[in-house]
């Protein structure tokens, strides 16, 4: 049985600083037991993060669409799993207000980080939560889940100035937000996801990263782990997607070393 102080020993052997700022993805399951389940793996994190903040994704897509276009923050499921379940409504942590994408932050500067995520018009804007990562030296960590669940990349994507179509919806539509007091808002033109959006294509990075020293393998129980830098992922993908003749996240071609090696 997972302790938190396996947790910590992850952390302290990733080299994570306890005042970062950290987004986590993560099986339950795949770890094959920890103390307090769900609740117990988000206590050890927050608590190891105790000068920093940790970021859980509570993301309603599949609920929040055109429609259904209502996002209750008090009481819209999200639709990504355990761990979002057990964060999305706990006392200690504040959801955002993002329609669609919304997270949990968790620690002292977690209101004030998730500010505004309101007024986004797209699933991970630039300036939003997941993008300023870069700027914070943010870390993702993947517990027990693949790189298709990385959602920074998604934030990486909209940041990035490419010749490709982007893989949002052409169709806009409006949102009908109610945060933590029932007050409602209206975002107009909010843009989705297509459902041919990239995210698929974000495990052909592994390799990128792994070779560039952007991601960092390790393990917690039987849980496979992966530890992303968003500056130096943000760096690899964006270089590869500047250099791509074609949208290497709907492609069936393989990123090949000279898109993303100097």
């Amino acid at each position: 049985m997972i302790s938190e102080r396996d947790v910590f020993s992850m952390m302290e052997g990733f080299g994570v600083p306890r005042t970062a700022k950290v987004t986590v993805r993560a099986s339950i399951k795949s770890i094959g037991g920890i103390e307090g389940g769900a609740d117990g793996l988000i206590d050890a994190l927050k608590n190891y993060l105790s000068d920093g903040l940790l970021l859980v994704p509570t993301h309603t897509w599949a609920t929040v669409t055109p429609a259904n276009p209502v996002y209750d923050v008090r009481h819209t499921p999200p639709c990504i799993g355990t761990l979002a379940d057990a964060a999305a409504f706990r006392r200690d942590g504040f959801r955002s207000l993002h329609p669609t994408h919304s997270m949990t932050g968790f620690g002292r500067e977690a209101e004030s980080y998730l500010a505004g995520e309101e007024n986004a018009k797209t699933p991970t804007p630039v300036g939003g939560a997941l993008s300023r990562l870069v700027e914070e030296d943010g870390y993702v960590l993947l517990i027990g889940v693949g790189m298709e669940q990385n959602t920074f990349l998604c934030a990486v994507d909209e940041m990035a100035e490419v010749p490709f179509p982007g893989h949002l919806s052409r169709d806009p539509f409006d949102i009908r937000i109610y945060d933590y007091a029932g007050r409602r808002t209206l975002d107009r033109g909010y843009r989705a996801h297509d459902n041919a959006g990239g995210s698929r294509g974000f495990p052909k990075f592994n390799r990128a990263f792994r070779e560039t020293g952007a991601t960092t393998p390790g393990t917690l129980g039987e849980a496979t782990v992966i530890l992303g830098s968003c500056p130096l992922m943000a760096d690899v993908m964006g270089r590869v997607l500047a250099r791509a003749d074609r949208d290497p996240l709907l492609s069936n071609e393989e990123i090949t070393e000279d898109l993303y090696l100097d």
